[in-house]
C-alpha cells in the first residue's frame, strides 16, 4: 500500500507578533469585561486585587502597629506594703531601769504648812479703864504646825483699831483645834474710852502667815 504523503500540519514557529497579538487581545476582552462590571456594580476588581497584592493601606498599616498583640503589657501593680507593726509599736519602757524614775521613787512630799482659820471669838469680861481682853478658836486646816494670831480693838463706827495684842497657838495636828486670847491696851483705847462713856468698840482677830 503505498504511503500517503505528509499533510502539511501547523508549524511551532509561529512569528512572535501574532502571540502578542492573541496575549493583548485577551488582556483587553477581560479589561474591557472589568469595566463594564465597574460600570454596573460599582464594584472594583483590580483595586481588591491590588491592594491583596500590593500591601495593606497606610492607614491599616499604621493600626497594625500599635494592635494589642503588639502593645506592651502594663506591669502588675503590687499591693502597697502592710506597715510592720513592730515597727509602729513603741518599745515598753523598764521602769525599774528608768534613773528618772529612781529619783522619783526616793522622793518624799513636803509637808504640808499649818494654815489656822478663826472658828469663833469672844469678850473675856467688859473693857476696862484702857484695855480689853478677848479670846478666839481656831483650827488648823494644813499640816500640823504652830502659828500666830492678832486681835484688834476697833472703834465702832470706822475701820480703825485702838488696840491689839498678838498670841502664839500652840502645835497643832492636822484638822486639830487649839484655843487662845491675849489682853489689849493702849492709850488710844484708854482716851476713847474716857471721852465716849457707856461706847462700844469692835473686836476683830486676824492669823498671821
Amino acid at each position: 500500500m503505498p504511503e500517503e504523503p505528509d499533510k502539511p500540519g501547523k508549524s511551532d514557529d509561529e512569528p512572535a507578533y501574532k502571540k502578542w497579538n492573541v496575549v493583548v487581545a485577551t488582556i483587553g476582552s477581560g479589561v474591557a469585561v472589568l469595566v463594564a462590571i465597574n460600570g454596573l456594580t460599582g464594584w472594583n476588581p483590580l483595586k481588591e486585587l491590588t491592594s491583596q497584592s500590593g500591601g495593606a493601606p497606610a492607614s491599616e498599616s499604621a493600626t497594625s502597629r500599635i494592635s494589642p498583640s503588639t502593645t506592651p503589657e502594663e506591669a502588675p501593680i503590687d499591693d502597697p506594703p502592710q506597715r510592720s507593726s513592730e515597727v509602729d509599736e513603741e518599745p515598753a519602757v523598764d521602769s525599774s531601769s528608768s534613773p528618772e524614775d529612781a529619783d522619783e521613787s526616793t522622793e518624799t512630799t513636803a509637808p504640808a504648812s499649818p494654815r489656822f482659820q478663826v472658828t469663833s471669838s469672844q469678850w473675856d469680861g467688859p473693857c476696862g479703864d484702857s484695855w480689853c481682853s478677848m479670846s478666839a478658836i481656831f483650827r488648823n486646816l494644813g499640816g500640823e504646825g504652830a502659828g500666830s494670831a492678832t486681835f484688834y480693838v476697833l472703834r465702832p463706827d470706822a475701820n480703825e483699831y485702838l488696840a491689839r495684842c498678838s498670841v502664839v497657838l500652840n502645835t497643832t495636828s492636822e484638822n486639830g483645834v487649839t484655843s487662845a486670847g491675849c489682853t489689849a491696851s493702849s492709850g488710844w483705847l484708854q482716851a476713847y474710852i474716857r471721852s465716849h462713856p457707856g461706847t462700844t468698840v469692835r473686836m476683830q482677830v486676824t492669823v498671821d502667815y
